[in-house]
């Protein structure tokens, strides 16, 4: 966890419910099938907050060049504080990524079954976008002219923590979400010593609601509405064991 999500609310309705500057220049469409390596929507403080995109998938900004190495899409939150790649970013880059679902995987007989999980119990009265903590970098190419095309990159890893509940019915990790009196500590770059404020927000545990969702999500090219509806003759709510 985590390889796909949805971004479905309103760049309008983020800013408003996170206090935040809307950048992004115009109503983007709503995406069902967010993959990695793709711009997505996210929160950062700089100092003010500015809602915009970056990119998915995690470049330091040490790096030689932006493939010279992994580009991570999740980054572990028991580790990240004593981690070379992510440690820097989690002292001074802290941001969220508003998620409005994600999937998970299970293998049935070979195949790979795809679920979609929102949080809350209730499917139709989730508790809306979930602040999902991520860190973020910008990368900048030595080699290229200032303000040449690809000479900044500025990106970003969701972090994760163990499943709890029905979450953990269909993997073992899922992202870790920000509470939210906790957000406005999460978001200030000013505080730079964050491992504590991480430990606190993993003892935090948001229940999340599963519902098995048809094939046709496993095709990247696929991106719309019916992706997160119930499969056909099958029932929502748990994966079982």
């Amino acid at each position: 966890m985590c390889g796909r999500f949805v971004q479905t609310s309103t760049t309008d309705r983020l800013a408003l419910h996170f206090r935040a500057v809307d950048t992004v220049g115009g109503p983007p469409s709503p995406r069902y099938n967010v993959a990695p390596s793709t711009p997505v929507i996210a929160i950062v403080a700089v100092p003010e907050r500015r809602l915009g995109h970056l990119q998915w998938g995690f470049i330091p900004s040490w790096a030689v060049a932006s493939d010279s190495g992994p580009r991570p899409i999740n980054a572990r939150s028991e580790n990240a504080a004593t981690s070379r790649l992510f440690g820097p970013a989690l002292a001074t880059k802290r941001c969220i990524v508003p998620l409005d679902g994600w999937y998970e995987w299970t293998d049935e007989g070979g195949a790979r079954q795809p679920w979609f999980l929102t949080l809350g119990t209730d499917a139709a009265h989730h508790d809306g976008p979930a602040a999902v903590a991520a860190l973020w970098s910008t990368w900048r190419d030595p080699s290229a002219t200032s303000g040449a095309e690809g000479a900044r990159r500025s990106t970003v890893a969701l972090m994760t923590t163990a499943a709890s509940g029905r979450a953990a019915d269909v993997h073992h990790r899922m992202p870790l979400v920000v509470p939210g009196d906790l957000l406005d500590d999460w978001l200030d770059p000013g505080r730079t010593e964050a491992a504590g404020l991480l430990e606190s927000i993993r003892q935090r545990t948001t229940p999340a609601r599963i519902t098995r969702v048809a094939r046709r999500v496993n095709d990247v090219r696929n991106d719309d509405a019916t992706l997160i509806e119930a499969d056909d003759g099958c029932m929502s709510g748990g994966a079982g064991r």
